[in-house]
């Protein structure tokens, strides 16, 4: 690998190492400029050192062990202090490349020198645009639009370049500048809601966050996923903690009796 790379592509693997497996598989299938990115692999899931690091006899990559599972934002934050790349890619390792983009990708951020978060479009297995992989500021009254009109909030096939609020983490590149200015993710959020607060904090430091439906990736989905159970309870608490620092005290006092009351149904 090149010394200094444009691109330092993150990955955190839980549970994943035969998804990150095919991950890198399509990657490198279609990026063949191997000196102008470099791989990061942060191991989140000591019972899959021994797969991860085989992955290394056929994929060129950096490892870094973690040791546990202590969450997402923490993974990617030690991937990021090892980064080269003016531009980190964040990217789940549950996910198929589907084209050459990371050259593409980094010219798009030379042009606009405002654009300081891009999300890539990320399609489910039959191609369509997977919902919720990008949306507005969480607030109590887009928490009711989407409750009361959830057929309205199903994904769009974004055609052109557009600028939500946030971009889903799954695949989510950065300036490495900016990504240090603000810190990193925040820690707090151990799963979800990490990348709506790292593009909350981007625009506010006048920066845009872009959605390129051009550079898809097919996203598999979950495939670290413990049970919907746990699940529910890391994003019910990662959403209380985002209200918390976001939000006005009273928003965040009703979203958690909110959700005590459904919690109860």
């Amino acid at each position: 690998m090149n010394a200094k790379p444009s691109i330092s592509l993150i990955f955190v693997n839980y549970r994943s190492a035969r998804y990150l497996s095919a991950a890198l598989e399509s990657l490198f299938s279609f990026e063949r400029e191997a000196d102008s990115f470099e791989i990061i692999v942060v191991n989140n899931d000591p019972a899959e050192s021994a797969a991860v690091q085989t992955l290394q006899q056929t994929f060129s990559f950096q490892f870094i062990e973690s040791g546990e599972n202590r969450g997402f934002s923490r993974g990617n934050n030690l991937g990021a202090k090892q980064a080269l790349g003016a531009i980190l890619g964040f990217i789940n390792p549950d996910v198929l490349w589907t084209g050459p983009y990371l050259r593409k990708i980094a010219q798009v951020f030379d042009k606009n020198t405002r654009i300081g978060v891009l999300g890539m479009a990320l399609l489910d297995t039959e191609k369509r645009s997977e919902a919720w992989s990008y949306g507005k500021e969480p607030s109590l009254v887009t928490l009711f639009f989407n409750n009361l009109f959830p057929a309205q909030c199903d994904a769009r096939l974004e055609r052109e370049a557009f600028f939500p609020d946030w971009v889903s983490g799954g695949a989510l590149f950065v300036r490495a500048e900016l990504f240090a200015e603000i810190g990193g993710f925040d820690e707090q959020f151990f799963l979800y809601f990490e990348d709506v607060d790292l593009c909350k904090e981007a625009r506010q430091r006048g920066f845009l966050v872009m959605g390129y439906p051009e550079f898809s990736l097919i996203h598999l989905g979950g495939k670290s996923r413990e049970s919907r159970r746990l699940q529910k309870k890391h994003y019910a608490l990662s959403q209380r903690k985002y209200f918390r620092k976001h939000r006005p005290r009273w928003e965040g006092r009703i979203l958690e009796s909110l959700q005590f009351i459904f919690r109860k149904m």
